[in-house]
């Protein structure tokens, strides 16, 4: 059984990295109206090197904040019988591909120290930095976002493993607009 912290923290780094596929310069408004609706994406996740594969299925439903400037985000995923909700959301920083996120809202032992990404092309590269407060491990990841349309994306995780400091391929996950 894969450690239910971990399938939180890589399937939630998954999901709330994922709306940014951008195709114009700005995310500005219009983007994260692309964006605004309801999300299916299925996949495969795992939670260390050395431990196998298992199904991901989620749910999303994006707002596009106008007001505040940011895609707000909720949704619930599972892996096996383990179901569990996201909370999060994605802002521009104020600079032309830049971007700064939080997803951890609902996954109460997970720490984010760092959470941000830059465009290139159809690709949005995050990194993310954490701390789990439950194994006290430290938590490194890249993320990275492919744009397909305007109705699929894909999104690619990468995990740096504590011990042996190796990247592994944590999952990849496919999504359809409702």
């Amino acid at each position: 059984m894969i450690n239910r912290t971990l399938i939180a923290f890589a399937t939630s780094a998954l999901i709330f990295a994922t709306p940014i596929f951008v195709t114009s310069s700005y995310a500005a408004p219009h983007m994260f109206d692309l964006l605004a609706g309801s999300w299916r994406g299925t996949g495969f996740v795992t939670a260390s090197s050395d431990s196998d594969e298992e199904s991901i299925r989620c749910k999303m439903r994006n707002k596009n904040d106008k007001d505040k400037g940011k895609l707000v985000m909720s949704g619930n995923c599972g892996v096996g019988s383990f179901l569990f909700s996201l909370r999060g959301w994605i802002k521009q920083d104020g600079t032309k591909n830049r971007y700064n996120a939080s997803m951890f809202q609902s996954i109460a032992s997970l720490r984010t120290e760092t959470f941000a990404g830059k465009r290139s092309g159809n690709k949005l590269n995050f990194t993310f930095k954490g701390h789990d407060r439950l194994s006290n491990q430290g938590i490194s990841a890249k993320i990275q976002v492919v744009s397909r349309n305007k109705n699929n994306f894909e999104i690619l995780l990468t995990r740096t493993d504590p011990k042996t400091k190796k990247a592994f391929k944590v999952g990849t996950i496919k999504f359809s607009k409702n």
